[in-house]
């Protein structure tokens, strides 16, 4: 058994842990930034002392870092080009700073593709030949996996879907600028821009408690809301279908959270909209199988585990 070191870098906290070749962790620290300004130096030496840390406890049996990065990645895959959330990292080289500390490999990926490659490799993915990971949350992102590996077409990420438009009528901005956006009308702001239309007396809910409400099925409002935002959801996902045609879907994040009728009037959605569409496709094709929306097994922690993956995949092509 090989263990690895696997750090996730978030916007408010960077987890890190080892990993075991079946992609177990212990050992999980988290660091977090809190309110004060965040620099490059800060940060690396709070990283660095960790992961020392876990490495001394270990080090015989430890095989390489693996780091999951938030946004898009510079052509060579070592870190952040640009990053909205830590632009301390942006054009910063992450895999040649670790390996010079450490001596050891050093695997760097999108969070996405990180997240994504968890649910394939050991997930609802594992065994699925075209499958579509998408995330929810602040923001909307997507990755796809054709026969285990992760199709990049644009600086280390699969393209961004959060800007796919869904309403061309909506005034509603994502933190991009973009108008009527996937991001726009599904991420964390949405529900709360609907939560402000739709309870009496304009009362003001943060999308973390209308997730809740919605989740202890006591407020009908809340769950009307929830249902809205996996309606829109299942829109972007016919779109994304519509390019990649996947076996199976695989939906993560704060959304999700908000129960199971969530994800199953995603789907009610999907089917309604263009069920009979990918069906008659996919049979023509041979793949009898209609495509399956379902909530993400790996959990908040899949970047982590998923940053050690690349290791994995070329141990598993070694042997």
């Amino acid at each position: 058994m090989r263990d690895y070191v696997g750090i996730d870098i978030g916007g408010t906290n960077t987890k890190i842990a080892l990993v075991d070749s079946l992609g177990k962790y212990s050992s999980l620290r988290r660091v977090y930034y809190g309110d004060r300004e965040l620099s490059l130096e800060s940060f690396l030496e709070h990283v660095v002392a960790v992961v020392e840390d876990l490495i001394n406890s270990k080090r015989e049996s430890i095989a390489g870092i693996g780091i999951s990065s938030p946004g898009l990645q510079m052509e060579n895959g070592h870190g952040t080009l640009i990053s909205v959330n830590m632009p301390i990292l942006n054009r910063f080289d992450l895999k040649q700073y670790f390996e010079a500390q450490f001596k050891l490999s050093v695997s760097v990926a999108n969070d996405l593709v990180a997240h994504s490659l968890t649910e394939s490799f050991f997930g609802l993915g594992k065994g699925v030949e075209r499958f579509l990971s998408v995330s929810l949350g602040t923001g909307i992102g997507h990755t796809f996996i054709y026969k285990g590996e992760p199709q990049l077409s644009f600086c280390g990420t699969s393209g961004d879907s959060g800007r796919m438009i869904l309403d061309s009528n909506s005034a509603i901005i994502d933190p991009s600028g973009v108008s009527g956006s996937a991001e726009a009308l599904c991420g964390v702001r949405a529900i709360e821009i609907l939560a402000e239309k739709y309870y009496p007396g304009k009362q003001k809910f943060s999308a973390q408690e209308m997730i809740t409400k919605a989740r202890e099925e006591k407020d009908a409002v809340a769950i009307s809301i929830m249902t809205e935002i996996s309606h829109r959801l299942a829109l972007l996902l016919v779109d994304l279908s519509a390019i990649y045609f996947p076996e199976v879907i695989s939906i993560t994040g704060g959304q999700t959270e908000a129960g199971s009728f969530f994800v199953e009037e995603c789907q009610k959605e999907f089917d309604r909209r263009a069920a009979s569409f990918f069906n008659e496709i996919g049979a023509s094709c041979g793949k009898e199988q209609k495509i399956r929306i379902q909530k993400s097994e790996s959990g908040g922690l899949a970047g982590l585990v998923g940053s050690i993956i690349p290791f994995l995949k070329s141990d598993k092509q070694g042997a």
